[in-house]
C-alpha cells in the first residue's frame, strides 16, 4: 500500500510494503532527493572554490616563527609587505585542531620585533630578535610590548569584525582588554 503525498513536495519515506517487504517512497521524493544531493554538493563545491580563490588571492606572507614553536603549524594573520610578515597582528601556532600558543605584537621584515606570548603558563612580553625574546630590566620594554599587542588584538578584531566574523572579533577585543589590563 502507498500512502499518497500531503504536498507534491513531501521528503518522508513512506512505510515499509507488508507484502514486498521493500521500501516504497511517496511519489516525487526519489527526484527530490536527487534534487536535494545535487544542491548539497553544489553549495560544498562553491565553498571549496570560494575558499581557494581566497587563498589565491591572498599573497604568501613569509614570517620566522619564534624559537620553540613548529613553523609548520603556525599562522600569520596581520600586514604583509613585500612577502613578508610585516607590522601589527598575530602569530598563531596550533596543535591539533586548537590553538596552543599566540603572538600578538609587530613583525619586522618577517621576524618578531616586539609583543607578547600568550601562552598556558602564562606571558612573555618584549623585544624579540631571532625568534627569541631579549631579556630586559626596562620595565618600559613591558608597557611597550604589552601597548603594542594590544593594538595587534584591536586590529585583527576591527578587521575580523568588518569581515562579519563576530564571535572571533570579540574574542580579540577580550584578549585587547586583558592585555591592557596588565599594565594596570
Amino acid at each position: 500500500q502507498r500512502f499518497a503525498p500531503r504536498t507534491p513536495c513531501t521528503l518522508k519515506p513512506a512505510a515499509h510494503s507488508l507484502r514486498s517487504g521493500q521500501a516504497t517512497f511517496v511519489k516525487g521524493t526519489s527526484d527530490m532527493r536527487k534534487l536535494s544531493w545535487v544542491l548539497k554538493l553544489s553549495v560544498i563545491g562553491l565553498a571549496w572554490w570560494g575558499l581557494a580563490t581566497s587563498i589565491a588571492a591572498q599573497p604568501r606572507c613569509n614570517f620566522t616563527a619564534p624559537q620553540g614553536w613548529v613553523a609548520g603549524s603556525t599562522r600569520w594573520d596581520g600586514e604583509c609587505k613585500a612577502g613578508q610578515a610585516d607590522g601589527l597582528g598575530v602569530l598563531k601556532e596550533y596543535s591539533s585542531a586548537s590553538v596552543k600558543r599566540i603572538y600578538f605584537g609587530r613583525l619586522k621584515n618577517g621576524s618578531p620585533d616586539l609583543g607578547v606570548v600568550d601562552q598556558p603558563d602564562g606571558y612573555v612580553a618584549g623585544q624579540f630578535a631571532d625568534g627569541k625574546p631579549l631579556v630586559s630590566d626596562d620595565r618600559q620594554v613591558f608597557v611597550s610590548a604589552f601597548a603594542e599587542a594590544e593594538k595587534a588584538a584591536k586590529q585583527t578584531a576591527g578587521r575580523l569584525a568588518k569581515a562579519g566574523n563576530k564571535a572571533s572579533a570579540a574574542f580579540y577585543q577580550n584578549k585587547a582588554r586583558a592585555l591592557r589590563e596588565q599594565m594596570d
